[in-house]
């Protein structure tokens, strides 16, 4: 699969409730976990410095590495460029927004990609980005991935820019902290929807919550079911890895074929490589542009 450039303003434009087809949704934040390499200057930088990067690395082909080298492997069959597609988008946690990787699979149809695959494309960007966790959702079948999961959707009009979709991030945590600054609070865009899991309050709090916040970014809350707002319900999984105790990544590797391993371990030197590139431009940035800190090469 060859992702290029302009996947990265791809308009990813769709309502999780109206779609038939692409229904797994994954995400994948490209900034390697403190506990690999210390990414605070990085994480310190303004969302569009960070958003940047994140464009830099899909422009260099980290992503579609990934899947050739899985492909290449007979590791994955079913992913294609015509039933998996990335973006960077949004994702937040814990009160604060990251770029992330988002991809939308279609996974059902002729052309369909299998649970399998995109259990070990997840897997894998995780590891290669050395990713704490990762997140999947199935829309609208509990007992796909790890455990059910309700979940709400607001959407926008158009596909709005990272900021936009962290200052949303920001007006629910200021209409209900509860919902915001806590270990189980977050979001990821796709395209022009909002996703956000529900996080450990009562559903009726969630719902009143992310209501309120639709109305007042004026954009549209789903699902309403018999004119009352409700949540969707899929399944969903966090696969990851302790990078403190499993410094290799081994619990990644334990769930991808090992015929892939050499290559992953490859890409994910280079994502290494580059970020610490980058790292190294910002302790001496002067007044370098922000274009500048993150134009690395693509080797």
């Amino acid at each position: 699969m060859r992702v290029i450039a302009s996947f990265v303003t791809a308009v990813l434009s769709f309502s999780l409730c109206g779609t038939a087809q692409a229904n797994t949704y994954g995400s994948v934040e490209p900034l390697a976990n403190p506990a690999v390499i210390d990414t605070g200057p990085l994480r310190d930088q303004p969302l569009k410095v960070r958003e940047a990067f994140a464009t830099r690395l899909l422009q260099c082909g980290i992503v579609s590495r990934v899947v050739d080298a899985l492909s290449s492997t007979g590791a994955i069959t079913t992913i294609n460029d015509l039933n998996t597609h990335f973006a960077v988008g949004a994702g937040g946690f814990a009160g604060s927004t990251n770029p992330s990787y988002v991809y939308t699979v279609i996974d059902n149809g002729p052309n369909a990609a299998n649970a399998g695959d995109v259990k070990v494309l997840t897997d894998s960007l995780g590891y290669v980005m050395s990713q704490g966790s990762a997140f999947l959702l199935d829309a609208d079948n509990p007992s796909s991935f790890d455990f059910p999961a309700k979940y709400v959707v607001l959407n926008f009009d158009t596909p709005p820019p990272l900021a936009r979709s962290a200052e949303l991030f920001k007006a629910v945590g200021r209409i209900d902290p509860e919902l915001f600054e806590t270990d189980t609070s977050g979001y990821t865009q796709y395209g022009r929807a909002y996703l956000s899991l529900q996080s450990f309050v009562p559903e009726a709090q969630f719902i009143a919550g992310y209501v309120r916040a639709a109305a007042e970014f004026g954009v549209e809350y789903t699902p309403i079911v018999n004119g009352k707002p409700s949540l969707f319900r899929g399944g969903a999984a966090f696969p990851g890895n302790d990078w403190t105790l499993n410094t290799r990544g081994e619990e990644y590797l334990s769930r991808i074929p090992p015929q892939s391993h050499r290559a992953l371990g490859r890409i994910r030197a280079f994502h290494l490589r580059a970020t610490q590139e980058v790292l190294r431009r910002l302790e001496h940035h002067d007044n370098r542009s922000h274009d500048d800190v993150v134009s690395f090469e693509c080797r």
